[in-house]
């Protein structure tokens, strides 16, 4: 039996991937004939049917879908092949794909990126935010190499690194009592009204768990789609909210309408993590990546 080719197998995984034979053409810079050939190509190998079609697109038989899950380990696996040269560069591997949450990278990597620079010249670092979950989904693809991300899920097939523990911060509007406080415990927090960020991400569960635990009420009809938008929100007074340390460093201290307090409450604060996927060759790159990462940061937050 002649074997299936990478293009047979990548065809495959595209028409799983979208359901419909325009879109996986599209996705691989090929025709839609070159594409139904590249599938009969590969069903003729195999001796089985991988595809039903129809009006709606094209549906994957159940040995279609067992085929296409074989297919994607079996291209993670020639696009690793690369990562195994790269890990023994001296400069990390030459290149990174990082991900990381919008509620940190943009206020940890500036510190992050010039000692990276400093120690690590030539290294090229790309960075792209998303959420927990696509941050998740994304290194397991290989979209990124490695991504910053809080409370992992404990998804199957990822490493997780801690690095540190990041506060938490009230934010408050200026002129409210509660900036007399130094500090603010559950006791103050009682009857106050909660702004969040909207739902899907992680920051928000932790938001609604402290204003649950301290007897807070949770304005659900005003969710902010950033960390900018909750923090104006709090400077009209519409409530108070919760910010991150270094989003707070980055933003807060210099701002004309909202002041930061820090928590002193169980669950304050979120421990951020360097995931990656298991058994990368490039293992040490980003463990060392994380090293400094969590250096820089824990010298930011003993220094304050």
């Amino acid at each position: 039996m002649a074997q299936p080719t990478l293009k047979q197998l990548s065809a495959l995984v595209a028409i799983a991937d979208t359901g419909l034979f325009k879109t996986a053409a599209e996705k691989l810079y090929i025709s839609q004939p070159a594409l139904s050939e590249q599938i009969s190509q590969l069903e003729y190998r195999l001796g089985a049917v991988l595809l039903e079609r129809d009006r709606r697109g094209a549906r994957l038989t159940p040995v279609g879908r067992e085929v296409a899950a074989r297919a994607r380990t079996i291209q993670q696996s020639v696009a690793e092949l690369g990562d195994v040269v790269r890990s023994g560069l001296a400069n990390l591997g030459g290149l990174i794909r990082l991900g990381a949450l919008p509620t940190l990278g943009p206020y940890l990597m500036p510190y992050i990126v010039p000692v990276l620079h400093e120690r690590y010249p030539d290294l090229r670092l790309y960075v792209r935010e998303a959420w927990a979950d696509a941050l998740t989904r994304d290194v397991m693809a290989g979209e990124f190499d490695c991504a910053l991300t809080v409370l992992p899920g404990g998804a199957g097939g990822l490493h997780n690194e801690p690095l540190f523990e990041e506060a938490l911060f009230l934010g408050i509007a200026r002129g409210d009592p509660l900036t007399k406080r130094k500090s603010i415990d559950s006791r103050a927090l009682a009857g106050r009204n909660f702004l969040t960020l909207e739902e899907g991400n992680r920051l928000t569960d932790q938001v609604k768990a402290l204003a649950r635990a301290a007897g807070g009420t949770l304005l659900d009809d005003y969710q902010g789609t950033s960390l900018d938008g909750l923090r104006q929100m709090v400077g009209m007074g519409m409530g108070v909210s919760v910010f991150p340390q270094f989003y707070v460093r980055s933003e807060i201290g210099n701002d004309q309408a909202v002041e930061a307090r820090p928590l002193k409450i169980a669950g304050a604060q979120r421990p951020v993590s360097l995931i990656w996927r298991a058994g990368s060759p490039r293992a040490k790159d980003f463990a060392t990546l994380g090293d400094i990462i969590a250096e820089t940061a824990s010298n930011l937050i003993g220094g304050e």
